[in-house]
């Protein structure tokens, strides 16, 4: 497909940056608007008072410049180069390649004018102003682009280790009650190394500085990079010392380098420059008419498509999905390619989160309004338990017609963890949970050992989407007078008649199981830790860098979620059956029993416990899962891509199970006129593989001609093959266990890890070991066992 051709220019004077600035106070309270819009502004004068530090996202888009008769290519350009009337005539050459010289298109002729090609054309950067109250961070999300670099504003006058100020963000019974200076800015830092990328262009900018000596300025910059090593050194390849700047009242100077910085950022962005096809600029302009609208069914999409003419409209559904996903990941709409959710599209983003924002209406604003709901509202407040009553009463007081809209919004609010659906009219919302949790409150009953997923960065907001998901798979939620044992930082649910303990600290997730009459059974903390090893592995696609954990064990003298976080023994420490704790001060040294704490959790399998990176290798069975040879991080990565090689043929075994060769021929001949233009229609290069040009199947065709791909729906659209339990195009639940289970789970493997860059991605041991034996059970269980040699041999 031919793409847009750009025009350049070289010189920083002649790169004219257009700022468009989205200031999200608006998503602010009335009270707060007018102080919360005038901090962190690009203008002369750059000052916040803010105390927990202030972040602006700022955003090239690659959006495409038009009007109504013109496409003008040189929107997307990077400042490189200079422009020639060669380069402006090879552009317009290739459009006219594309269109053809009268090709109609929507409305008239589609032409390309070079004059109307500005010599050193504007670039637009989009600047989005993040609200402060600590309410809205569960929004931010929607807004952290990939493609985007930020600017962290902190005031020099404050120190590090004060606790912020109450006005600051109304924090009192949340998570961030007491926060300090350094912990907002390790918040911010983690934020948006999950939502955005992990090598996201991050300027600091202090503010305050004329009340500062140089001296001042120096340790203040230094005590960032000093945090950020003390937290997580991975933080560190968003800074760099060239992008760090003091600024003070009237500091002209200090502003005109941050926009030089600006500059030299955006073109060092590695999307910046890229070729996006051309034909995208009516897919853009179709968004924008249709904005109004809020929501559009996809099929609404597709027909504008099928309208295009050749050379124009997208000719497969990947194609479709492909630039669906550059303007998600842009925010110019939201669209996630998943059952349930691909058929709808946000076409106005900031009326989706004002959406949200409405519904955690602050509280002077609900004490004033929703007086009728006061009872429904305060258990709001305090628990996060939204009923179907509040919620109607909430968004008509603010005049929002959601009643066509409200199942396809509720869906992508439970796809991005804003909420949880409890049942069909009752939602749980964590960031409004102020409920703390008791300290140590199972004691007195029979309990396994803490099992803990140490995090490299824990991911804001992870937990609450973990127990979103166990809400969504439908554990039993423990009650106490009325109430969902649901707290800030834990959660205890019921699975199978064993109480499960699940809870956060700063940097893990902790997972206990206790039971309040007999003892704990292993077996069932063993299924329960590989339900939340599958659901954390689900949960790493929504973020846009693979966060990584270790496994570890609390050990007997401290509690679970208590602040000694120092006696997490990491699960390489258990390679003795007996040793002297390594994690506990010297006062309180203790003999740990290896078995006592493990078998709730890994099997062992001799007296000396053999190190965990074993785990989960069976002796006998050729149905268990097969231990990987010993591997690190950098070998992690490589090792699964090759195992999914051999799940591809794993799922050939079964296919020429269910569609044998001799069959294949008369299912693809009563099936082609489906195939080519029905609602199981294959994309072009499929189409060559399993038919002849002139019509009916190729001579020889067989599952060794086909990829994943073409199996999966040739298996699922016409074969008589079981579907999966939790049905097609959706993750298997890790009791579904079934053949098309199996197949689902490579599927999804292969389209997560088989199209990734294997020289960039390092896979932590955890993570590794968690998807190696969920792949690996699969593999075998496919093939019968015949493929266990292959997998061995990796």
């Amino acid at each position: 497909m031919a793409h847009a051709q750009r025009a350049n220019s070289s010189s920083q004077q002649r790169f004219k940056l257009k700022f468009d600035k989205k200031d999200l106070h608006q998503s602010v309270p009335e009270s707060h608007s007018e102080n919360a819009a005038d901090d962190g502004k690009m203008q002369e004068k750059m000052e916040t008072d803010d105390d927990e530090g202030h972040v602006i996202h700022a955003s090239n888009s690659g959006q495409i410049s038009r009007d109504d008769t013109n496409i003008k290519t040189t929107s997307f350009s990077p400042p490189q180069g200079a422009i020639s009337t060669s380069n402006l005539a090879e552009a317009t050459k290739e459009n006219k390649d594309i269109l053809g010289p009268n090709n109609p298109g929507i409305s008239g002729n589609l032409q390309i004018d070079a004059k109307n090609i500005p010599e050193y054309p504007d670039k637009k950067i989009t600047m989005t102003d993040f609200a402060g109250q600590c309410s809205y961070y569960a929004s931010h999300q929607i807004f952290l682009s990939p493609r985007a670099f930020f600017i962290l504003v902190l005031n020099m006058e404050k120190k590090f280790d004060d606790q912020v100020g109450e006005e600051v963000c109304c924090q009192e019974g949340s998570i961030y009650e007491r926060w300090t200076h350094r912990d907002y800015l390790e918040f911010w830092m983690k934020s948006i190394h999950q939502y955005s990328n992990d090598n996201a262009p991050v300027l600091l900018i202090g503010t305050h500085s004329e009340k500062k000596t140089e001296k001042e300025i120096m340790t203040f910059f230094h005590e960032i990079w000093a945090t950020l090593e003390m937290k997580d050194k991975t933080l560190y390849k968003h800074l760099h010392e060239d992008r760090q700047f003091a600024v003070g009242f009237h500091d002209n100077e200090s502003i005109e380098n941050i926009k030089l910085s600006i500059v030299k950022v955006v073109q060092n962005l590695n999307h910046w420059g890229e070729k996006l096809p051309l034909s995208w600029v009516m897919f853009e302009k179709f968004f924008q008419e249709k904005k109004s609208q809020r929501i559009m069914k996809k099929e609404m999409l597709l027909a504008f498509n099928d309208a295009l003419p050749t050379g124009i409209k997208l000719e497969t559904v990947d194609d479709i999905n492909f630039m669906l996903q550059f303007f998600h990941d842009i925010r110019e709409i939201l669209y996630f390619n998943q059952e349930l959710l691909d058929v709808v599209i946000i076409l106005d983003v900031q009326w989706f989160a004002n959406l949200f924002k409405n519904v955690i209406t602050d509280r002077n604003h609900a004490e004033k309004d929703l007086c009728r709901f006061a009872s429904d509202w305060k258990k709001f407040d305090q628990t996060g338990e939204l009923n179907d009553t509040l919620l109607t009463a909430i968004w008509e007081m603010k005049g929002i017609a959601f009643t066509e809209h409200k199942t396809d919004v509720m869906l992508y609010m439970e796809k991005l963890g804003l909420l949880a659906k409890l049942d069909d009219k009752k939602w749980y919302v964590p960031c409004m949970n102020k409920m703390p949790f008791p300290e140590n409150p199972f004691t007195s009953y029979s309990a396994s050992s803490i099992l803990c997923y140490v995090f490299d960065v824990l991911p804001a907001g992870i937990f609450h989407r973990l127990v979103a998901t166990c809400l969504q798979i439908h554990w039993e939620i423990v009650t106490e007078r009325g109430r969902l044992c649901i707290y800030q930082t834990a959660a205890v649910f019921l699975f199978k008649g064993q109480n499960i303990l699940l809870g956060m600290t700063p940097r893990e997730i902790q997972l206990q199981v206790f039971v309040i009459e007999g003892r704990v059974e292993i077996s069932k903390c063993q299924e329960i830790k590989a339900e939340i090893d599958r659901m954390l592995n689900v949960l790493s696609r929504t973020f846009q860098t693979d966060f990584r954990f270790t496994f570890g064990f609390k050990c007997k003298a401290s509690g679970f979620c208590d602040s000694q976080g120092s006696s997490v023994i990491n699960e390489s420490e258990f390679t003795k059956a007996i040793f002297q704790c390594p994690s506990c001060p010297i006062g309180r040294k203790h003999i740990i029993n290896s078995k006592n704490i493990t078998k709730y959790w890994v099997q062992v399998y001799h007296d000396e416990v053999e190190p965990l990176e074993v785990k989960g290798i069976s002796k006998s069975s050729p149905l268990e899962s097969v231990g990987p040879s010993e591997s690190h991080p950098k070998d992690n990565f490589a090792k699964i891509v090759k195992l999914l090689q051999v799940g591809t043929d794993a799922v050939r075994i079964c296919f020429d199970k269910f569609l044998p060769k001799e069959d294949l021929e008369k299912t693809l001949k009563d099936n082609e006129t489906d195939m080519r233009r029905g609602p199981f229609r294959f994309q072009q290069p499929q189409l060559e593989i399993l038919f002849t040009p002139q019509g009916g199947s190729n001579t020889g065709v067989s599952s060794l001609s086909m990829d994943v791909t073409i199996m999966y729906k040739l298996l699922r659209n016409f074969s008589d093959i079981a579907p999966p339990g939790n049905g097609w195009g959706k993750e298997p639940r890790i009791v579904d266990i079934t053949e098309s289970d199996d197949i689902e789970r490579i599927r999804l493997y292969r389209n997560k890890y088989s199209h990734t860059s294997e020289s960039s991605t390092v896979m932590s041991d955890g993570v590794f070991h968690i998807i190696w034996d969920d792949l690996s059970k699969a593999i075998l269980r496919l093939s019968g066992g015949v493929l266990k040699r292959r997998i061995m041999e990796i």
